[in-house]
């Protein structure tokens, strides 16, 4: 059955707040879960399987950030898939950091429920961010002609 376009809007919007309370209501208890990143430094990436499993995640995640806001750029369904495009602004707990991320986000929907999530995140792009490195454009010289 396709996804409903509202209903995948709804999924994305509760996956921006990082709040496995507003997520855990998508996620199937057989869920495959992946979020691509080095756990090293984002230790709420990697795969997880089953509904507790990715609520754990996102608890980790939370202990790691904090939401300021998630803005969505692209959002697009097909069949019992949806995709979308986001920009997150969060703050890193450790260092104090504003860190801007963008991240594409894949979902199979099944019974009204996520089974299977792929997230792809600018990871060298937060990694800079988290040891202090600018974003490019906030700090580049003037160029001169």
């Amino acid at each position: 059955m396709p996804v409903a376009r509202d209903f995948a809007e709804a999924f994305f919007s509760a996956l921006g707040t990082r709040d496995p309370a507003q997520i855990e209501p998508f996620v199937a208890d057989d869920a495959d879960w992946l979020i691509i990143g080095p756990i090293e430094l984002f230790p709420f990436c990697g795969q997880h399987f089953g509904k507790e499993a990715v609520l754990a995640a996102y608890e980790r995640m939370r202990d790691t950030n904090t939401n300021q806001s998630a803005t969505r750029e692209y959002m697009i369904t097909d069949g019992e898939s949806a995709s979308a495009l986001t920009r997150l602004t969060d703050a890193n707990r450790s260092t104090g950091r504003i860190l801007t991320i963008r991240l594409a986000q894949f979902a199979r929907f099944r019974d009204g429920k996520v089974v299977e999530f792929c997230s792809m995140t600018d990871t060298l792009g937060a990694a800079e961010q988290v040891v202090g490195h600018a974003l490019i454009g906030d700090e580049a010289p003037a160029l001169v002609p």
